[in-house]
């Protein structure tokens, strides 16, 4: 039973330590003058990438309908799909280069 409970409380601590990062990367871009729909976008399109990439905790993400009306969410997730797609594939490489 205590395995379960710490289990359960390791999950829930990783969990928030994850969704945290997330907030702050979108409220650090804001803050640099970003804006709220670049931010979103860049969001959504670096999820998209690191799936493309080839991460399984990830998915394909896009609004569409926003996308092609908000040209801001547009070049943002363009830029996170490209960037977050590029970091994700070097990483694997990495990985791979030093296991062998």
């Amino acid at each position: 039973m205590k395995k379960s409970i710490l289990l359960a409380v390791a999950g829930f601590g990783l969990a928030s330590i994850l969704l945290s990062g997330c907030t702050s990367t979108s409220e650090a871009m804001v803050n640099k003058g970003y804006g709220p729909n670049y931010s979103k976008g860049y969001g959504d399109g670096c999820t998209s990438g690191k799936n493309a990439g080839g991460s399984l905790f990830d998915s394909f993400t896009k609004d569409v309908r926003r996308y092609q009306a908000d040209k801001k969410y547009a070049m943002g997730w363009k830029d996170g799909y490209d960037t977050c797609k590029s970091r994700w594939k070097e990483t694997a490489e990495e990985i791979r280069a030093s296991s062998k």
